[in-house]
């Protein structure tokens, strides 16, 4: 089996099947919302801490990247405040949070890994690892404290109190923020130019596999596919927003900014990528309405395959 077969094996075998899995075990009563949450907050807590240090410590702060940074907050943050701005008349602070999360965070580390590579080499995938790693600050340290923002909105709406203030420290030095400490330890061992072990990188590999079924599997636990379909029209306008409007911002600020033309295509791809697996775990983990991101993420998924993969194949392949 070639190298291309290979990772589309690999993809299918950590998406498809752990998603069906968890769909088969929650219908059969096997597994509880409760046991669901547990399966979150490991993967938050623990994988990620792991992933986060190996990554960061790996990661090559050269100016040839400096742009890219630029780019993933872009990425990252245009599609918040638009969606910030469409939202604000909702009055249902579950929902809007949910429609905030599906608009801001994309699947760039695997659906959008996984096309770069195929389409333009090893290279690209470097500019995606740096994307990835911010979008995971940015969870971390942003959505996270964003939907528990909209999360006290939404209980104080029910108990007609007034919204609890929380201070800095329980916003943001929280067990769901532990990962940091990963990053910073991977960061500073990476600057301090400390040679990482040969046997971390074999670490790494199987715990990117272990990550993607923990993530993956909770949203067959969570797939409800007529509440998800109910939704659509909600999630529906999304679409535009991830498939034209971004790769036109980001084609843009490449022309202008950007001369390599493996990052410019890089960016683009990343820029398109559907709504990320890891919003369906911020909803759950923040009791925000996951349906909402289910719905964008079964949406969104499948027109970047069907639809989106053949137009990169056309102009990058």
């Amino acid at each position: 089996m070639n190298d291309s077969l290979l990772r589309i094996a690999f993809l299918l075998f950590d998406t498809i099947v752990p998603i069906t899995l968890g769909y088969v075990l929650h219908k059969r009563g096997i597994v509880t919302e409760r046991g669901t949450k547990k399966v979150i907050t490991f993967n938050v807590r623990v994988v990620f801490t792991v992933l986060a240090l190996i990554a960061f410590w790996k990661l090559r702060f050269t100016a040839e990247v400096l742009l890219v940074p630029v780019a993933a907050l872009l990425i990252t943050f245009l599609p918040y405040f638009i969606m910030m701005a469409a939202t604000r008349r909702n009055p249902d602070p579950r929902e809007r949070g949910a429609l905030v999360t599906a608009g801001m965070l994309g699947n760039t580390g695997t659906l959008g890994g996984l096309v770069t590579v195929l389409l333009l080499g090893p290279a690209a995938y470097a500019y995606v690892q740096v994307v990835a790693v911010i979008q995971n600050v940015i969870l971390i340290l942003f959505n996270f404290p964003v939907a528990q923002r909209f999360r006290d909105q939404a209980d104080a709406g029910r108990s007609e109190s007034p919204i609890r203030k929380r201070s800095f420290a329980e916003l943001f030095f929280t067990w769901n923020q532990v990962a940091l400490l990963g990053m910073i330890a991977g960061g500073t061992l990476s600057v301090a130019g400390v040679p990482q072990p040969g046997w971390l990188a074999e670490v790494f590999k199987p715990l990117i596999h272990i990550s993607a079924w923990i993530a993956f599997f909770p949203v067959g636990l969570l797939l409800d596919f007529e509440a998800a379909r109910r939704d659509l029209p909600k999630t529906a306008w999304l679409v535009p927003l991830k498939f034209l409007l971004m790769p036109v911002i980001v084609w843009a600020f490449c022309a202008a900014f950007v001369s390599d033309p493996v990052m410019t295509a890089t960016l683009i791809i990343l820029s398109a990528c559907p709504t990320a697996i890891n919003s369906v775990m911020t909803c759950a983990l923040y009791e925000l309405k996951t349906n909402i991101a289910v719905s964008s993420f079964m949406l969104t998924t499948a027109l970047f395959a069907v639809v989106m993969c053949p137009i990169f194949f056309v102009l990058f392949g």
